[in-house]
């Protein structure tokens, strides 16, 4: 009878040491949308202009995102990973239901996407078109190409912004007006 009481207690201890361990090593991925950015891409001459636009506000506030999701569990010190689950450009028409047969995507060659700091420039993603030159294209999506470490830092620091750069591949005789979107996937662990 002693030796099913010792057995049991011993039992009992090892389920509440175990169960605390399991408390202790908590796991994450949430999923952060900064709010979409809308872009005028200025007329270009291929092989002669490309468009750069500076200071695109990534309105991420990521130790807020994380609070609401996570509330006191987790913090910006708790990111693991960072990745960026996409970036895509859709094409806004002039009138509605009206894609230009002239001033599409299909004119762009590349697009280069900075992610900048306070005190930093990296090259986060990037999109090299592929399509039919004579297709009409309204959107695409744009593969990342920063380290999920560097993101990461980026992330932390807060308070960024990006800069594209793009490169036509037939002349834009006229503005094309875009919106981008992002979202990021962090795993969070405590």
């Amino acid at each position: 009878m002693k030796t099913n009481l010792v057995l049991i207690a011993v039992t009992l201890l090892l389920a509440f040491s175990a169960c605390n361990k399991v408390s202790e090593s908590i796991q994450r991925d949430v999923i952060i949308k900064p709010d979409t950015i809308l872009i005028s891409i200025p007329p270009m001459v291929v092989n002669r202009d490309s468009a750069v636009i500076k200071n695109l506000p990534t309105t991420i506030n990521i130790q807020a995102a994380i609070a609401d999701l996570g509330g006191e569990n987790f913090s910006v010190n708790n990111i693991q990973t960072a990745r960026l689950s996409n970036f895509s450009f859709t094409y806004v028409p002039k009138v509605k239901d009206s894609v230009s047969v002239r001033n599409n995507f299909s004119n762009i060659g590349s697009v280069r996407v900075n992610l900048v700091s306070s005190i930093k420039t990296d090259s986060l993603a990037k999109f090299i078109n592929t399509s039919s030159i004579d297709a009409i294209s309204t959107n695409f999506s744009l593969s990342q190409v920063m380290d999920k470490e560097l993101l990461k830092s980026y992330l932390n620091d807060g308070g960024l912004t990006y800069t594209m750069v793009i490169k036509p591949r037939k002349s834009i005789t006229d503005t094309i007006k875009a919106k981008i979107s992002a979202s990021y996937t962090l795993t969070l662990s405590k």
